[in-house]
């Protein structure tokens, strides 16, 4: 742009312009050196951005994390299972005592003009929570705010001086001069197409884009370590050594506990994949005895989840004849009236000559009436009655295949009952030596529910190269899913060495082998490729990989493996 055309422009745009330009010459960062020289060795990154102290004891862990502004962010932790504690908090340094204010569970503020000189300061913790208090000693480094480039230093040494501010004085007079010149409107030449004159509601937004742009200048030219004042956040991540740095505020809304760990010794267990099923002695079938066609019951078919009595009729089966088995229905009947007939008349007469026959006679006649008419009774559903299905137990409606109409045989389950209250689980075990030694089980749905099991018995023919064994629920849950495939655990009792852990403390490496998370420090965690047997549904022994004596995180290890 020519500098006069830089001329034309509003007052107010020139004014935002210079000193745009004056903070980018002034903020500039220092420029960095050329091959062959050295500005000294680059500081090795750190696991923490903002300065932090931490200790511990057997009962309390504390870190201490300086904000900007000095004020330092005090967490209170229990040491064992990593969880917030509330209490009070007394902050002791260079001989002078500070009661840091709570501002929740387990976290805490402390404030003093000593945490924003840089230095060194040896902290000591009053810890007190309940009846337990202990003392913690601390070391904090308080870094020294970042210094300006050496030509910055003297450009604000010069302009102290009173024969520069005479100049800058007079510079600023002539460009205040050149501002109200400026500011006349003159004509231009023709050549130049003029645009139209900005208007009064039109100059706010042109000073607030040219004040925009004026900022975002400056921003660019703030040096880095201003650019890093501004991210008072931090996030979890992983470091260069394979540990995982996550933050105290990151661990509270991750809900990390940990357990320190002992040696013991766990009963060897053996998992299998059984399926749940019914008790056979609580549950039943509904079947026809005979070809028909299915009608409702008096209240209708019943409904899934519906609860029936033993006895009640559940449906009814009309059945379905051929021309020619109808036609030789009518005719059996026909005969059994005849011979129905035939004897009424024999055991009437029989009977009138009582005394001159032998009783024996009378008494043959009449029942051979007797079973004459069972014979009729019997075929009569045959030709126009209908069948009962009744309920054989009381129990769950669990399955319904069937609908009005529908042709029914005797090998067709209309209706299964199941009593969700006894249920079975069938298993297939390939390890035959170790069902000579079980002393517990359980099962596990996928869902993470654990029911115990209660051994009832193993089969003696193989299926599928395994044995079959049985077991009982122990109060099952009203809505477990029939059918669905469990994991069954097997405790025997062969004793194994080992560090009992819970199951959601195990998880699986992106390199596969099973980890745990070790709690190293207050805000370190490290992998640990460990050896497992399963113990129960809830629980693993751990056999190789860890010791006594480490925290181990038990709940939000697979959120810690997440970090990347």
């Amino acid at each position: 742009m020519p500098f006069a055309l830089f001329l034309r422009q509003s007052p107010a745009r020139l004014c935002i312009a210079i000193l745009t330009l004056l903070g980018v010459l002034l903020l500039r960062p220092p420029l960095a050196a050329h091959e062959g020289h050295d500005h000294g060795a680059v500081p090795e990154a750190v696991a923490a951005a903002a300065p932090r102290a931490e200790a511990h004891s057997d009962l309390f862990e504390v870190v201490a994390i300086l904000q900007p502004g000095g004020a330092l962010t005090i967490t209170l932790d229990r040491y064992a299972d990593n969880s917030p504690l509330d209490g009070a908090i007394v902050l002791t340094f260079d001989g002078q005592e500070v009661a840091a204010e709570r501002q929740g569970i387990g976290l805490f503020v402390a404030r003093h003009p000593l945490l924003e000189r840089p230095g060194t300061l040896d902290l000591v913790f009053t810890v007190t929570a309940g009846a337990d208090m202990d003392l913690l000693t601390a070391r904090l480094e308080v870094p020294a705010p970042a210094a300006p480039s050496g030509s910055v230093v003297e450009f604000l040494a010069l302009l102290r001086s009173s024969v520069v501010q005479l100049a800058i004085g007079a510079g600023l007079l002539v460009i205040g001069v050149m501002l109200g010149r400026a500011s006349v409107r003159r004509p231009l030449p023709p050549m130049i197409d003029e645009g139209p004159t900005p208007t009064a509601s039109g100059a706010a937004p042109q000073k607030l884009h040219a004040a925009a742009l004026g900022i975002l200048m400056l921003a660019i030219a703030l040096p880095a370590g201003a650019q890093q004042a501004l991210v008072t956040g931090e996030a979890p991540r992983r470091l260069q050594d394979g540990a995982i740095f996550v933050p105290k505020p990151s661990q509270r809304l991750l809900g990390i506990r940990t357990l320190l760990t002992e040696a013991g010794e766990a009963s060897a267990a053996l998992r299998m994949i059984g399926t749940l099923v019914p008790d056979p002695n609580a549950s039943g079938r509904v079947q026809a005895s005979q070809n028909g066609r299915l009608e409702p019951g008096d209240n209708g078919f019943p409904t899934l989840g519906q609860h029936v009595e033993r006895g009640q009729v559940l449906a009814y089966v009309t059945p379905t004849y051929s021309a020619a088995e109808r036609g030789s229905l009518i005719q059996n009947a026909a005969e059994l009236d005849a011979q129905i007939t035939i004897l009424e008349a024999r055991v009437r007469r029989l009977t009138t000559l009582r005394g001159t026959v032998a009783e024996r006679e009378i008494v043959d006649a009449q029942t051979e009436l007797a079973g004459a008419r069972q014979r009729r009774t019997a075929i009569q559903p045959a030709l126009s009655g209908r069948e009962p299905l009744v309920a054989p137990v009381s129990g769950i409606v669990s399955t319904i295949r069937g609908a009005v109409g529908q042709l029914v045989d005797s090998a067709t389950t209309v209706v299964e009952i199941v009593d969700p209250s006894r249920l079975w689980v069938e298993a297939l075990a390939f390890d035959r030596a170790a069902l000579e030694r079980i002393t517990g089980a359980n099962a596990t749905l996928p869902d993470g529910r654990v029911l115990d099991l209660v051994f009832m018995g193993r089969g003696l023919t193989v299926r599928q190269q395994a044995v079959p064994v049985n077991f009982r629920v122990n109060e099952p849950p009203a809505d477990a899913p029939i059918g669905i495939s469990v994991l069954v655990t097997l405790r025997t009792a062969r004793a194994v060495q080992g560090i009992v852990l819970p199951a959601d403390a195990v998880v699986r490496s992106a390199e596969g082998p099973p980890v745990v998370f070790e709690h190293a420090t207050a805000e370190r965690f490290i992998p640990r490729q460990v050896r497992v047997q399963p113990l129960d549904g809830t629980r693993v022994v751990v056999t190789a990989g860890l010791e006594a004596g480490q925290r181990v995180v038990v709940q939000g290890a697979a959120l810690i493996a997440q970090v990347r």
